[in-house]
């Protein structure tokens, strides 16, 4: 075998691994079977993003991971992610500068290892902002460079987050990576390297995929309509929040009410999911409130109403054409204890 017939082989299993996916989408859910299959698709993507075209260690650029139209993970529609790939190992470091916008709710510095391990995460609060919000942060891991972000040595992607309560006002982000030290030249594309490039985005499809699927079996197991506190790796999040998931399902003519106090907390949020932790396509519907957004009684108490008609309720959220999913309360630095979420579901002879 030659090395472009070995680089059409792994184009070939990538193929195949789609196809063998494709067929566990098949979920009780029509619309979330259907959603799985365009899923895998921006999952391909991603695979063939992470590991065949922003790779440059050596010349990193920061890079939307997220957007209305790829989602993994549980994705906060409030929340910009922005990556960037850096290679750790030999002594090898980075520097991150930018400036954080005044009124920014929050940004929070992450590194990932192999295998997707969280690494060490860092808020604005740990950061060294000066009066103008620019901020400057040392990613190596070697102790005695005295990094601001110590690494264990396998890391590779440096993530920046930044949650917003509303996109109109509040400017995002500047971000500039830079790697401190020798530049080498580019080379030309490789045959040898690409297939394994290809095999490492097979993989990591694979894993994504999997490991939804393995998150969805396990919360569509939890007591219905009901909110459940669970562990922060389910989601694979940043380590600052605190979730509580509710999975949803609804008949025909239903409604979900849901009454509380917001928690203390820099951000809250609802937001919908379907069962591949893809938010509801919030370009088209109100699948989310944040603290801002949810209007509070003379007592701060907050009633929420979850169904798929706008009845006028002060805080609605659309079920976007799904009876069943994933309604989940994001905490992000959460003081004190976290408040209780009385959940009712009442019938079209109600409100008929």
């Amino acid at each position: 075998m030659n090395k472009n017939e070995m680089v059409t082989q792994c184009i070939g299993d990538l193929m195949k691994t789609v196809i063998k996916l494709e067929k566990t989408t098949n979920i009780p859910q029509e619309l979330d079977a259907l959603e799985g299959r365009r899923f895998l698709l921006r999952m391909l993507s991603a695979s063939v993003d992470a590991f065949v075209e922003h790779i440059d260690a050596d010349r990193p650029q920061f890079r939307h991971s997220e957007s209305p139209h790829r989602k993994m993970f549980g994705d906060c529609p409030d929340a910009d992610y922005l990556q960037a790939p850096i290679d750790l190992r030999n002594g090898r470091s980075y520097k991150v500068s930018g400036n954080i916008p005044y009124g920014t709710n929050y940004v929070g510095v992450m590194l990932y290892g192999k295998g997707g391990r969280i690494g060490i995460c860092k808020s604005d609060e740990e950061l060294d902002i000066d009066p103008n919000g620019n901020f400057d942060i040392l990613i190596s891991a070697n102790p005695e460079d005295g990094p601001g972000l110590l690494g264990q040595g396998d890391e590779h992607l440096v993530m920046v987050r930044q949650y917003f309560t509303d996109r109109i006002t509040q400017a995002s982000v500047s971000l500039k990576v830079e790697f401190l030290g020798e530049v080498k030249a580019p080379r030309p594309l490789d045959s040898s390297w690409f297939a394994k490039r290809i095999d490492l985005s097979k993989r990591m499809l694979e894993s994504i995929f999997y490991r939804t699927l393995d998150a969805y079996g396990r919360i569509s197991n939890f007591p219905k309509n009901q909110f459940v506190e669970v562990p922060v790796e389910l989601l694979f999040p940043t380590p600052d929040n605190t979730y509580r998931i509710c999975w949803f399902e609804l008949d025909e003519g239903q409604r979900m009410i849901v009454k509380g106090q917001l928690p203390k907390a820099r951000y809250f949020s609802f937001t919908f999911y379907n069962v591949w932790l893809e938010s509801y396509d919030y370009t088209k519907h109100q699948v989310i409130l944040n603290h801002d957004q949810i209007e509070l009684d003379e007592n701060g108490n907050f009633e929420l109403c979850v169904s798929a008609v706008d009845e006028g309720f002060p805080n609605w959220l659309d079920t976007a054409g799904h009876n069943a999913g994933y309604l989940v309360a994001r905490s992000l630095l959460l003081e004190n204890e976290h408040p209780h979420f009385e959940v009712s579901i009442q019938s079209a002879e109600i409100y008929a």
